[in-house]
């Protein structure tokens, strides 16, 4: 069932954004206060981000934690009867989601110009 809004965020999603903010996934397991293992585990074998895990990104990124929470739920309920419901209601939280991911991106670009001009970097 396609909603026609942009699709929910899902973990490795996330951890995406975090690295490109932090440089790492190294760094973003310090974020998320998890051995850096976990974070390879999540993102090459399919894991999913606890909900405290989602609240720490979620506030890392500028994100509503609502609209992460939904999304794991999404997430976790993939095989579900549940996971149509689920994905719509997290999609609904996705323009916020957007919103603070343009702010992000404008954020991280900015600093890269910034940077690319000084003698030193």
């Amino acid at each position: 069932m396609n909603t026609g809004t942009r699709p929910m965020l899902y973990t490795v999603d996330i951890l995406d954004m975090m690295k490109e903010k932090l440089g790492s996934y190294y760094k973003v397991a310090q974020v998320l206060d998890v051995h850096p293992n976990r974070i390879n585990q999540l993102r090459h074998r399919g894991g999913i981000m606890t909900d405290e895990q989602g609240l720490k990104a979620a506030e890392f990124l500028g994100f509503p934690a609502e609209a992460i929470i939904l999304s794991l739920a999404a997430e976790r309920s993939l095989n579900s009867p549940a996971f149509d419901l689920l994905r719509q209601v997290a999609e609904e939280h996705t323009p916020k989601i957007m919103a603070a991911a343009s702010a992000l991106a404008v954020a991280i670009l900015a600093t890269t110009q910034t940077a690319s001009f000084l003698p030193w970097a």
